[in-house]
Formats: structure tokens, C-alpha cells, sequence
């Protein structure tokens, strides 16, 4: 299985929200979420942006729960993520450390978590970025993963005929807060 996503800025997350409840999509969880993002230099570019293709990787805090992830960053596609479960997000930084990793920075969120039809619609207030709304389809075959993008695409512009598809994930677009802030 194949997951489709896009992502888009939001002018209003509270008209969106409503758009999407009067659409009838259900609200499953909602939760504060800290990402720790980390990187080894030589898989950064002279903007300090993961290399396509290189790995990143995540320290997820979610309540009382934490995760390492890392990932093959695909900025036009889908590439590999692997995930774990750990104690706690001082031993998973131990860990990466260990493996040449540095924290970067890092990325707080509230997020909520919709479902609609066969979509996770997630609403994200990101700490000095702004809303945005995901939306995620799975494709069962790689020759379906086109038209699972078009449902996406149509589906954002019946929540939100307005909202501009954002294609940098949320790391790119902190990167360049950064960068700006150091020029």
C-alpha cells in the first residue's frame, strides 16, 4: 500500500474545520504534537536541507509517547520511513547522537485528526509556520497513485477551494525560517 498525501496552507483553520464538519468528517484524536529533527552534515545541502534521497530522522512526542523515525526524504514522492517506539526522547537523541546525528530543530504542532470517506485529513496549527491541512489517500497498486493524488486534490478543493497546495514538507519550510532569521 502506497500513501498519497498533500499538504496546503490554510488562510483560516477554523473555517476549514467547519467546512469539514458540515461535510460530515468525523473527528478521531487530537493531540499536541514536538518533533525533534535531526541530521548529519553530510547529508546536507549548502541551505542546510536534507540531500534528496539522504535520510532525516524524527524524535516524535506525543503525550507520553515517543518515536524515532527516519526518513528518506522524496520531496516529489513517496520514499522510505521506518519507525520505533521508545522509552522516552532523551534516550532516542542518545541514540542518534550516537549514529551522527545533530538536532536541527525543532517543529510543535496541535494537530487533529479527521476521517472522511477513505481520507485522514489532519489540521495542523504549526508553532511559527502557520495552519495547514494533509490529506492522505492509499493507493493499493503503484499504477493507482495518480488518481489517488487527483482524489486529494479534488477533495482539498471541496474543504477549501482557496487553500495553495504547500509541496515542502514541514522540516524544508522551518529550514528557511531559519535560514532567513541568519541572513
Amino acid at each position: 500500500m502506497i500513501e498519497i498525501e498533500i499538504r496546503a496552507k490554510l488562510k483560516n483553520i477554523d473555517t476549514t474545520r467547519a467546512e469539514l464538519e458540515a461535510m460530515g468528517a468525523k473527528r478521531v484524536s487530537q493531540a499536541k504534537q514536538t518533533d525533534l529533527v535531526f541530521g548529519r552534515s553530510e547529508d546536507l545541502d549548502s541551505d542546510n536541507k536534507i540531500i534528496e534521497g539522504h535520510f532525516s530522522a524524527r524524535i516524535r512526542q506525543t503525550g507520553g509517547t515517543a518515536q524515532i523515525d527516519f526518513k528518506e526524504i522524496r520531496r516529489t514522492g513517496a520514499g522510505h520511513e521506518y519507525s520505533i517506539q521508545i522509552e522516552s526522547a532523551d534516550e532516542g537523541v542518545g541514540f542518534l547522537e550516537k549514529l551522527g546525528f545533530e538536532k536541527a530543530f525543532e517543529i510543535a504542532k496541535e494537530r487533529e485528526i479527521y476521517k472522511i470517506y477513505d481520507f485522514e485529513i489532519s489540521l495542523d496549527k504549526v508553532d511559527r509556520l502557520g495552519g495547514f491541512i494533509e490529506i492522505e489517500h492509499f493507493a493499493h497498486e503503484i499504477s493507482k497513485k495518480e488518481e489517488a493524488l487527483r482524489e486529494c486534490r479534488e477533495l482539498l478543493k471541496q474543504i477549501d477551494p482557496f487553500a495553495k497546495v504547500e509541496p515542502k514538507k514541514y522540516g524544508d519550510l522551518m529550514q528557511e525560517l531559519i535560514n532567513e532569521k541568519n541572513t
